[in-house]
């Protein structure tokens, strides 16, 4: 059975009256989701999907184009970073540098021809970090050399990572304080609702659900 708006719309307006204090930056609003009666030693059990939800998360996303030619053209024009296969092989041969960069970076979008490339240079560290690109179904980030970059790139701002690995507790940001309460309940359904059609038993997976800001108390969501 699907999420309820209304007592995500509960939560979230407890959580702006208890969380008035006026920052110097935007908070991000956090969502987090337990997860019962899974077996996570199995692999099969184990979820790492990006979701692209109704709403987007953050205009500034620091997004990077793996890829040369034509698309790194392409991509330079539209002000996205860029990593061609030189640069990819000189951060290989300097993970203080890779790191560094990576950190500075929030998703990747890789050319299908460089993603071996990418893998094999950077991937002991873009694994970890949770930013290694998922091709299709679980992600866009894989494309072909002639993409249109547009509709990808706005499509990451709107992009939501989900793992399941180590400990039964998934945690992603759904959206950001100066977004409508609408359309913050409207993301967090679009991750509830994956990971019920994800998950072997459905909703009977999902435990309890609290929200926050970055900054903010964690407030329980509670089913009526």
């Amino acid at each position: 059975m699907p999420v309820e708006s209304a007592p995500l719309m509960t939560a979230i307006k407890e959580m702006n009256e208890k969380s008035t204090k006026k920052r110097n930056f935007i908070q991000s609003i956090d969502l987090s989701i337990k997860i019962k009666d899974v077996d996570l030693k199995q692999p099969k059990n184990r979820i790492a999907a990006e979701i692209f939800v109704p709403n987007e998360i953050e205009r500034d996303r620091k997004i990077c184009i793996v890829g040369s030619g034509d698309m790194g053209v392409r991509a330079k024009n539209l002000g996205l970073d860029v990593l061609d296969k030189d640069e990819l092989e000189n951060l290989k041969s300097d993970k203080k540098t890779a790191k560094k960069f990576i950190k500075g970076i929030d998703v990747f979008i890789a050319g299908v021809d460089l993603m071996p490339v990418l893998a094999k240079s950077l991937g002991p560290v873009l694994g970890p970090s949770g930013k290694m690109p998922i091709g299709p179904p679980k992600g866009k980030g894989i494309i072909p050399p002639n993409a249109d970059l547009n509709p990808i790139v706005e499509q990451y701002r709107k992009m939501i990572r989900i793992r399941l690995r180590n400990n039964l507790v998934v945690n992603c940001k759904v959206g950001n304080e100066n977004m409508a309460p609408q359309e913050i309940v409207e993301n967090i359904k679009a991750v509830i609702n994956y990971l019920e059609s994800t998950l072997e038993r459905g909703p009977r997976n999902i435990g309890g659900l609290h929200i926050k800001k970055t900054m903010g108390p964690s407030i329980k969501i509670v089913e009526k």
